[in-house]
């Protein structure tokens, strides 16, 4: 051995491990290690241990899962978890099972799974020379299985992305041939390392809770309904069960229902039969619908609660092992008597559907257990209107938790993919919700980490098994990190991604024509995706952009960028790249109004070629303005046509799809006037069409119907704090804060806005309320809860008022006349404005 080699041995895994099989997308690799403890003096009252693996785990004390893991990563930045299991030890003989899911690496299965080429765990110590390290370390002294029952389903026409479903067979034998692991020894000198290239994890830990069903329905069993929603609708979550014995032979099958969509672990009890046979089915969906016109894109659904249509979704399948089997070994057969089928991943789902094939023996069934499973998003925004915006508020709070776990999913139920601009909607109403950024970072991380510099762009989606090219959403990813810096004002966190936004800036730059509007590839490998349009199926691309290779939208959504862009290298001291893009914006600007413009409309390209029937989208009107290519009251005049119906006269264009309503929104904020108020109220009625449709989270859109949980749609959580309540940053990091209401909209209202959080908590929350009298008079109160003594100017933008400036130690309130619009103004106990513009007077909070 070469001086100063160093090996790293901190790694495992299953000596014969091998992926050369098509029947399954992975395989799961049970790890143990058991150990004795002489006496409670000896019990450690903290025991951390780092681990990992590719690609998940579970870590089970003593049967208690005490962990599940890690946090998606890829090749450029795998994460590790550090776990204190002393509360899960005990005087004797301990236990320790690592249950691993392993994905095959070189397919295209488990899209939303990246992984590397070996599988593999690690369990490890910050100490090496400590007792514990020897004893729990990674080593030989692991014993290892491959669990020779659950392959996961290739099979199932529901699933193209996730492939965790599973299928759970009666081995021919038992099977459960344990044996050493193996040790790697990954070389680390010599510029060396393991192939995972390990960090801690960045976010907190899931939340978990219990949860349970709401309804049964279709109830087809020989056991009468009544007997059913005794074991599987408790009164209380603490309600004694009472088992239901199911005869040999027969057949059950049983809908259950939450009472909202949600994303759980999720386990099926049964008392073990005395022999093997007969299967349980899990059916997993979102709602009830018709038969689709394809599975699982375009679907046809209606009220979500009509149990006399279809339940269509992916499948779990068990069959049932019996007595004579070692279904003990598992961690989570809580009793040699019991058997029990936990699906390794949490499941999405609003209805499951049960169906039980009961073998040659008695079949007793103890019930259903369901832990809820998201990230732990503390909201702490709260809006108080009229019942209906309510339930608009509630269900867009539901629909971003459920696409929230260790990354930001596009919808849970399909892909758990976090692309970037489904991801930057939703990373803003998190802001606004709960000043959390933590998630977000690593968002942001993720896709800088997927750039690839043959192409010049990050990937649609990160991270991910199988890349993906869609160049518009590498804009997005560019103003994500324009978003943070305006939220949290960390300008060593953007400076690291500069020179990749240059790069991406370039890769548009360099396609720039004769005309000077940038000429997209219609190439393979690349996807020009613009919206959802019932018009632009299958692939969401404007006819007349991919024939002339000229995007309206994406020249609108470059500017748009370079604006953004140039705002965070100007922060970062880079001030000549900044006018350098500002003026490469304003040259794209003069050629969409040269190119694009027919007077009236912008066309979805080339004015010259395009179809007055055909070629012209109301993304292309919003962008415009959002893009700088018009503004004041042109811009009004724009969006008053743009949302005109035929009847008001107006051209027909290409409607908006739910994702791009939230741009819709912005560009008519923008706009100015009175445009966004008069179309606030009427926006809203797709979500309450879809509320009438008893849906509990927001569907991905009305044109597919394929999903019925996608945070894209979650606009109003923006909409009521950064607009109607009118909080928003008017200084980077929240420096200094907006406060600028829409005090038509409601003539009572009332909110709860977060500031950032800084180390885990948020550090202030805006309180508003005004009211209007009978003499349409308003009255306006803000006041602020902040942590510690930090004292933030609040800039006030107060209709029909001169902005003038306040600080979060002053209860502001304003009066502001209705009749005359003359107004006045309180401040309690009184303001003074002193150098800085800041107001130094305090008053005692009250509760809000």
């Amino acid at each position: 051995m070469a001086q100063g080699h160093q090996e790293d041995t901190s790694w495992m895994w299953h000596p014969t491990f091998t992926e050369n099989r098509r029947d399954t997308a992975g395989l799961v690799v049970h790890f143990r290690r058991t150990f004795s403890v002489s006496s409670p003096g000896h019990l450690p009252t903290f025991l951390s241990i780092h681990i990992t693996a590719d690609t998940r785990y579970k870590l089970y004390v003593n049967r208690n899962l005490a962990f599940f893991g890690p946090v998606k990563g890829d090749s450029a930045l795998w994460f590790d978890d550090a776990v204190d299991i002393a509360p899960y030890l005990h005087v004797g003989q301990n236990d320790i099972h690592v249950s691993v899911l392993r994905f095959f690496h070189g397919t295209d299965l488990a899209t939303s799974f990246p992984r590397l080429p070996i599988g593999g765990l690690r369990v490890a110590l910050a100490t090496e020379s400590c007792h514990w390290s020897k004893v729990l370390g990674s080593s030989s002294s692991w014993d290892t299985v491959i669990d020779p029952s659950i392959t996961l389903r290739v099979d199932e026409p529901e699933d193209d992305f996730l492939h965790i479903y599973e299928n759970v067979t009666v081995p021919v034998d038992d099977g459960w041939d344990w044996l050493p692991a193996k040790s790697y020894a990954f070389q680390i000198s010599t510029g060396n390392s393991p192939p995972w290239s390990l960090a801690p994890r960045m976010i907190p830990n899931m939340r978990r809770s219990r949860g349970s069903f709401m309804a049964i329905h279709n109830v087809q069993s020989s056991v009468e309904a009544s007997i059913w929603k005794k074991l599987l609708l408790p009164s209380t979550l603490d309600q004694k069960i009472e088992p239901t014995v199911l005869a040999p032979g027969s057949k059950h099958q049983i809908d259950l229902e939450m009472t909202y969509h949600t994303t759980a672990f999720i386990r099926y009890r049964f008392a073990r039969p005395a022999s093997s046979g007969g299967t349980l089915k899990i059916v997993y969906s979102e709602a009830y619908e018709e038969e689709p016109t394809l599975v699982p894109y375009m679907r046809r659904k209606a009220n979500r609660r009509d149990s006399s249509r279809l339940l269509i979704g992916p499948s779990d399948i068990y069959s049932f092992q019996g007595a004579s089997r070692k279904l003990s070994l598992r961690p989570w057969q809580q009793q040699e008597h019991e058997e029990c089928f936990e699906p390794f991943h949490f499941r999405t789902f609003r209805f499951l559907r049960l169906i039980i094939e009961v073998g040659s023996s008695d079949l007793i069934f103890n019930g259903v257990d369901i832990e809820t499973v998201t990230y732990p998003l503390d909201v702490t925004a709260e809006i108080l209107s009229n019942k209906n915006d309510a339930q608009i508020w509630d269900t867009s709070i539901r629909t971003l938790q459920n696409c929230m776990h260790d990354c930001y999913e596009d919808c849970p139920f399909y892909e758990q993919l976090q692309y970037a601009m489904d991801a930057r909607s939703s990373i803003l109403f998190t802001y606004h919700v709960a000043g959390d950024d933590r998630l977000s970072r690593q968002a942001i991380i993720q896709l800088h980490n997927s750039f690839q510099s043959r192409v010049g762009l990050t990937s649609s989606r990160a991270p991910s098994n199988k890349s993906q090219i869609i160049p518009n959403f590498s804009l997005f990813w560019i103003c994500m990190i324009a978003d943070h810096y305006e939220y949290f004002g960390d300008v060593s966190f953007i400076s690291h991604f500069l020179p990749v936004v240059d790069a991406v800036l370039n890769y548009f730059h360099a396609r720039i024509g004769p005309n000077d509007l940038v000429k997209s590839d219609f190439i393979p490998g690349v996807w020009n995706f613009a919206d959802w349009a019932k018009e632009w199926r299958p692939y969401g691309i404007p006819p007349l952009a991919e024939q002339t290779g000229i995007s309206t939208y994406v020249n609108q959504l470059y500017t748009y960028t370079l604006r953004h862009a140039a705002t965070i290298v100007s922060a970062s001291g880079r001030s000549g790249l900044a006018q350098e893009y500002l003026q490469r914006a304003n040259c794209i600007v003069a050629a969409i109004r040269c190119h694009c413009f027919d007077g009236e409309f912008f066309a979805d390209s080339l004015v010259a070629d395009a179809d007055r029937t055909r070629d012209y989208s109301q993304l292309c009107q919003a962008w415009a303005i959002l893009g700088g290519v018009v503004s004041g009251t042109a811009a009004q005049d724009l969006m008053r046509r743009t949302l005109a119906t035929p009847a008001e006269g107006c051209r027909t264009l290409v409607r908006a799809s739910t994702v791009m309503s939230f741009y819709v929104l912005r560009a008519l904020s923008q706009a100015g006037g009175s445009l966004y108020d008069d179309h606030f109220h009427g926006f809203w009625a797709p979500w309450r069409e879809q509320l009438a449709l008893n849906m509990t989270t927001w569907e991905e859109d009305d044109v597919s119907q394929r999903s019925d949980c996608h945070a894209w749609a979650c606009a109003p959580l923006y909409e009521f704090t950064a607009e109607v309540a009118g909080v928003r940053p008017a200084e980077p990091g929240w420096a200094a804060i907006l406060f600028q209401p829409r005090l038509s909209l409601y003539p009572r209202f009332r909110a709860r806005c977060p500031l950032r959080m800084s180390e885990g908590k948020v550090i202030g929350v805006a309180c508003i309320e005004w009211h209007t009298n009978e003499q349409s008079d308003v009255k306006v109160t803000l006041r602020f809860d902040m942590k510690g003594s930090q004292i933030i100017p609040v800039v006030l933008r107060i209709p029909r008022q001169k902005e003038r400036v306040v600080d979060t130690t002053s209860e502001t309130v304003i009066w502001v006349k209705g009749s005359d619009g003359g107004c006045k103004s309180e401040e309690s106990p009184s303001w003074n404005v002193v150098d800085s513009g800041i107001g130094v007077a305090a008053r005692e909070a009250h509760s809000f």
